[in-house]
């Protein structure tokens, strides 16, 4: 059993460090475009583009680990969250026409494993934790309804690419259980939210996530011995973001 909780390590992960990167370049990138877009649209008036940062709290439900030992007897174990953890990203995006959007995000979100084990192993976990780093493709609709104004709810849909990390140990002896390794996944992630407006080049947004990857495997030791294990990552996601838009 895995219970899930808020930490963050004194040592940023390799996945938090790329995330950092790649917001870095997200500002850098967006200065010289967002004054290409300034030419472009100065006479109609139209948005282009837009770059936007969001932080929110992050949900891990009841999860599953699967393996086989040397005896290859089929054990689990199970995820069990108790406090939410946390997720913060970015974004740069274009209106490509209309009411619809596009964008590349990236994100990170990270929990704390509090107790890790599968069938007949001691279930307490010493400083253990379970991210998330992904590079999505995300298309969105906007809702333009006159009444609402300044607000405007939005719902979608993307797919792309995670670095899930599983990075758990219980009690040490003979049965001590030890998993520390990533791989790499297909992710996919539905959203809404609502925008609000607070001014022609900025709008404060809040949303819903839900993200999900395909099954993955770790590797680890059981009792001593290397074993690879199966895994899952989904996660129930609330956050704010900030959206700067380019004229």
């Amino acid at each position: 059993m895995i219970r899930t909780r808020p930490s963050i390590s004194s040592s940023p992960p390799l996945a938090l460090r790329r995330l950092l990167g790649a917001l870095l370049c997200i500002g850098v990138v967006a200065a010289p475009l967002s004054a290409l877009a300034a030419e472009e649209t100065e006479e109609d008036g139209d948005t282009l583009m837009y770059m936007e940062y969001m932080a929110g709290v992050s949900h891990v439900p009841n999860q599953t680990i699967r393996g086989t030992n040397a005896s290859s007897i089929q054990f689990f174990g199970s995820t069990r969250p108790e406090d939410a953890g946390y997720f913060f990203g970015g974004a740069f995006g274009f209106r490509v026409g209309g009411n619809i959007r596009t964008e590349l995000q990236v994100g990170y979100r990270n929990s704390e494993v509090e107790d890790m084990s599968v069938q007949g192993e001691p279930s307490f976990a010493d400083d253990s934790t379970v991210s998330l780093f992904s590079v999505m493709a995300n298309g969105y609709y906007d809702f333009e309804l006159p009444d609402l104004e300044p607000v405007t709810p939005w719902v979608g849909f993307g797919i792309g690419w995670g670095m899930p990390r599983l990075d758990g140990r219980n009690a040490s002896g003979p049965n001590q259980l030890s998993v520390d390794d990533t791989d790499g996944v297909f992710v996919y992630n539905a959203m809404a939210g609502i925008t609000l407006e607070v001014s022609d080049t900025t709008d404060l947004t809040l949303g819903y996530r839900y993200i999900a990857t395909t099954d993955f495997d770790v590797r680890g030791t059981q009792s001593g011995l290397l074993q690879r294990f199966e895994y899952e990552f989904d996660a129930h996601e609330a956050y704010v973001g900030i959206r700067f838009n380019f004229d």
